[in-house]
């Protein structure tokens, strides 16, 4: 009688993971990203996901990004050949880091205390960014935008 022993592995994720990349609400910093103002493209042609905007390695996943009810939001796909992206997704799927981050290129900006008072993103303290080019979205273990989580 014969054996074959098969090791299973996971090569493909079931779903991408969505999560809310960026609002317009004011961040921990205090700057309001308008949602509006994202320019896209750039990131549409390398559509890489980091870990803490580590862009010295090499990314472990990547994202399809969207406006949607006036949020930006990216479904993450986790490389499943990459051993540490595999473990990020795990954490993720298991609830122990649930946030991401976006690293963008301003283009047009002012302080929040410079805008009109009656402007929606008119405050004491952090920068309006009007126009944004997106980069890259990293999964953090702590957001600069507090609404910035993985959709369940």
């Amino acid at each position: 009688m014969h054996f074959k022993n098969f090791q299973a592995k996971q090569t493909t994720q079931d779903k991408p993971i969505k999560f809310v990349a960026s609002t317009a609400n004011p961040d921990r910093y205090g700057d309001v990203v308008d949602q509006k103002g994202w320019d896209l493209r750039a990131y549409n042609r390398n559509p890489v996901v980091l870990l803490n905007h580590n862009s010295n390695s090499l990314p472990i996943g990547k994202g399809k990004v969207e406006i949607k009810g006036g949020q930006l939001m990216i479904d993450v796909e986790f490389d499943q050949e990459d051993e540490l992206a595999r473990k990020v997704e795990s954490k993720v799927k298991n609830g122990y880091i649930n946030a991401v981050s976006v690293g963008f290129n301003p283009i047009e900006s002012k302080r929040r205390s410079e805008l009109p008072k009656e402007h929606k993103a008119f405050g004491k303290r952090g920068m309006y960014f009007e126009k944004s080019e997106l980069l890259e979205v990293s999964i953090v273990t702590i957001p600069a935008n507090s609404d910035a989580t993985a959709k369940q």
